[in-house]
């Protein structure tokens, strides 16, 4: 795995084009699946290609 293979918490939100709060949802919801959480509250990781993923499925509000 290289570094530009994973994506912040913010750079997931950008790419996806949700804010925070929805990511953690989608998080709880197993409609998305970090791949590491490091230290405080909202240091997760995301692989690129499970963001990538997630951007091509379609998702209504719950």
């Amino acid at each position: 795995m290289k570094p530009n293979d994973l994506l912040t918490t913010p750079m997931t939100c950008e790419a996806l084009g949700i804010t925070r709060p929805t990511l953690y949802a989608w998080i709880r919801q197993g409609k998305i699946n970090p791949w590491a959480r490091l230290g405080g509250q909202s240091a997760w990781f995301f692989l690129k290609n499970e963001v990538e993923k997630a951007k091509g499925r379609k998702y209504q509000r719950t």
